[in-house]
C-alpha cells in the first residue's frame, strides 16, 4: 500500500512540474546533466546564463499534444519524451536543473523548418570529438545546424572552442577524453556549447524548472 501511495505521489509531482510552463515546438531546453566524465568536463570550462554551467541542450517538438525532445546525446541523436529528458537532468531540491528558452519573435517563422531540420539528424552518431566535418553531432551543434534564417545561415554564432580552465590550461579530463578517441584537442576550432548558447541574444529564458 505504501508503494502505491509513493508512486501516486511521484506521478502527481511530475505532473505538477510539467504543468508549470507551457512548452511550444521549437523551444530549447538547457540542461545540467547528471554527473558523468563528459558532463563534468564540459562544466569545468563553460558558464551559461546566470552562471549556470549547462552541459546539454535539446529541441522541443509537440506532436498530437505530446511533448518530445530531439537531442544529440550518447550514443546517437534521438527523440525522447519530456519526462525522460527532465529525469536525465541533475537535480537540486528534487527539481531538474533545466531552463526553457524561446526564440525571439522575429524568428518564429523559421521554427517549423528548424524542427524538421533536427528530425533529419535522428539516428546519427554522437560526435565525441567535436568535428564539424564527420557527420556526427553533439548537442549544441544539432541546434546550430537546425535553426537557420531564410537565407540558410545559422542564427546562432559559432565561436572558437576552449577546453582550458581559467588559467588557460587544457584540463586533464579533456586531454584524457581526446586521447581516448585518438584525436587532438580542438582548442580554438569554431564550434558551439550549450552554456554559451544559453546566453544567446536570439533567445529568451522563460522558465527554470529548478526555481
Amino acid at each position: 500500500m505504501k508503494k502505491i501511495i509513493l508512486l501516486i505521489s511521484l506521478l502527481v509531482c511530475t505532473t505538477n512540474i510539467f504543468a508549470q510552463f507551457n512548452l511550444q515546438s521549437g523551444d530549447l531546453l538547457f540542461q545540467v546533466g547528471k554527473s558523468s566524465t563528459l558532463s563534468n568536463a564540459i562544466s569545468e570550462v563553460t558558464s551559461g546564463v546566470d552562471s549556470v554551467t549547462y552541459t546539454h541542450v535539446g529541441i522541443v517538438t509537440i506532436e498530437n499534444g505530446e511533448i518530445f525532445v530531439i537531442e544529440a546525446t550518447t550514443p546517437k541523436v534521438r527523440k525522447t519524451t519530456i519526462d525522460a529528458f527532465l529525469n536525465d537532468a541533475r537535480k537540486v531540491g528534487g527539481k531538474p536543473i533545466v531552463a526553457a528558452a524561446r526564440l525571439k519573435s522575429k524568428y518564429f517563422d523559421i521554427i517549423p523548418q528548424a524542427v524538421a531540420n533536427a528530425e533529419k539528424y535522428i539516428g546519427k552518431p554522437y560526435d565525441y570529438v567535436y568535428n564539424p566535418d564527420n557527420d556526427e553531432y553533439y548537442c549544441s551543434e544539432l541546434v546550430y545546424l537546425a535553426y537557420k534564417n531564410k537565407n540558410g545561415k545559422p542564427i546562432f554564432k559559432a565561436k572558437k572552442m576552449s577546453f582550458s580552465d581559467e588559467k588557460g590550461k587544457i584540463t586533464t579530463a579533456w586531454i584524457e577524453h581526446f586521447r581516448k578517441y585518438k584525436s587532438p584537442v580542438p582548442e580554438g576550432r569554431k564550434g558551439t556549447n550549450p552554456a554559451e548558447m544559453s546566453k544567446s541574444k536570439e533567445i529568451t529564458i522563460l522558465y527554470r524548472y529548478f526555481e
